[in-house]
């Protein structure tokens, strides 16, 4: 009989469903999943808007460009486990918005790389690190870039044919850097506070503080040199 309710019927009575709910729904047949997981169908994304504010009111701030709702919901509540290598322990798990990655310290190791290297070994210029969303650094950790985009920025880059433009392209790319870096800690304080009480927050608070990690700043298992960056 569920599989034969009118679609008006069905999204009513999605209305009243929560985030996980949805997510259970979409996983019972194709027509449920077609109805709940369409990244342009504007009923879609009303059906997780709805349920986002009514559920999770403590994310105040919409999906960023380029997210859907339920992708956005899935990263923020739903995500149990490191998005690369399965890991399931909660405390080896970390939400790092500016990246879009929820992972474990081990992958998110293996994808990014420190200011330093890429400096001293990558001989990144110093002027283009501000058009790179970082990491935010603490005591115990440097200031890390995510390697895909570094290789994606140097990419684009080398595409100007004069100076002209690499220093337009550089003032608007860093300036956009700059907008999206307060945002992204927001995320990433949102995030927190739906997933873990306040007693957890206090304990990850404290194991950053005094956790170290080390991170092997490889490519493809091996220190990259700056004619492969470049």
């Amino acid at each position: 009989m569920a599989s034969q309710l009118p679609f008006e019927l069905l999204i009513e009575i999605c209305s009243y469903l929560s985030p996980i709910d949805l997510y259970s729904l979409s996983m019972i047949c194709k027509r449920y999943r077609k109805l709940l997981w369409l990244n342009k169908s504007a009923t879609t994304q009303s059906i997780w808007r709805t349920a986002r504010h009514k559920f999770m009111p403590h994310i105040t701030l919409p999906p960023p460009d380029g997210m859907s709702e339920q992708q956005f919901i899935y990263m923020m509540v739903l995500i149990q486990r490191c998005m690369f290598c399965e890991e399931e322990d909660r405390w080896k798990l970390a939400m790092h918005f500016e990246f879009r990655m929820y992972c474990c310290q081990r992958c998110l190791a293996e994808r990014t790389v420190s200011r330093d290297t890429l400096i001293k070994e990558w001989e990144i210029p110093i002027y283009l690190l501000p058009c790179m969303q970082p990491l935010t650094a603490n005591a115990q950790r440097p200031q890390l870039f995510l390697m895909k985009e570094v290789k994606s920025l140097l990419k684009n880059y080398k595409k100007l044919t004069n100076d002209k433009e690499r220093k337009i392209w550089i003032n608007e790319k860093s300036q956009r850097m700059a907008k999206l870096k307060d945002t992204n800690r927001e995320y990433n304080n949102q995030h927190d506070i739906g997933r873990y009480d306040h007693n957890e927050r206090l304990e990850r608070l404290f194991r950053t503080l005094h956790m170290s990690t080390d991170y092997p700043y490889m490519f493809r298992g091996r220190r990259c040199t700056s004619r492969e960056i470049w």
